[in-house]
């Protein structure tokens, strides 16, 4: 019985863990070659939360169903976000209810034709000073496999600190090492190794392999 009762509670750590129950919450600002998109994954008590006097009692499939079209508005001003100093239009905003009770916010953008790009959630001023959230940025346009992406740039936000800025044009350039920009971009070839040098490396091996070979046949003929 004790075993069972172990058991039960390692599982729901399990989905706990996997969940988010307060106010944490998951940013991901996805770049494509024609729109930029934020999803933030957050909890029902952070939405709800949101919502203030208008949230539903209960958050069952009516109160969902009754939330979502004002999650849906209230998307619009969770950030903020600029490209070259210049604020981003927002095009258009949604809200989906995901299992484990998790709340998706999508954000649509133009992507962004200037640098850099900052993000600034709006949505400290309704909690505490303690909650803070996570923020990644990734480039989907060059990207052969998503799942394998490793983020352009990542942070932790809060109210002390609520925007982080990334440049896809310095990472796209620093990334171009072609053959004609080596040496004015600093980067010196590595020079071959001479010939003697390499001779060095292989005639101790070879010259074991010889010695080897000698004493076995020496002791075959013996």
């Amino acid at each position: 019985m004790s075993r069972a009762v172990s058991l039960l509670m390692v599982l729901m750590l399990g989905g706990v863990a996997r969940a988010h129950l307060g106010n944490e919450n998951d940013t991901e600002v996805r770049i494509y070659s024609d729109r930029m998109q934020v999803v933030t994954r957050t909890s029902i008590p952070f939405a709800w939360r949101l919502l203030g006097d208008r949230a539903p009692a209960l958050a069952d499939d009516a109160g969902k169903d009754r939330a979502r079209p004002l999650l849906v508005a209230e998307a619009a001003g969770l950030f903020k976000l600029t490209a070259g100093g210049k604020e981003l239009p927002l095009i258009k905003s949604d809200c989906q209810f995901e299992v484990a009770n998790d709340v998706a916010f999508v954000l649509t953008y133009p992507r962004p034709t200037g640098w850099p790009v900052e993000i600034t959630a709006r949505y400290f001023d309704s909690l505490t000073n303690l909650d803070s959230g996570t923020v990644r940025v990734f480039d989907f346009k060059a990207a052969r496999f998503n799942s394998d992406l490793d983020p352009l740039a990542e942070g932790i936000i809060h109210q002390g600190r609520p925007s982080l800025s990334f440049s896809l044009e310095t990472a796209a350039s620093s990334e171009k090492a072609t053959p004609e920009l080596i040496g004015q971009a600093g980067v010196q070839p590595q020079p071959e190794a001479p010939h003697g040098r390499q001779w060095a490396m292989v005639l101790p091996g070879a010259c074991a392999v010889l010695f080897l070979s000698w004493m076995v046949r020496r002791r075959l003929r013996s």
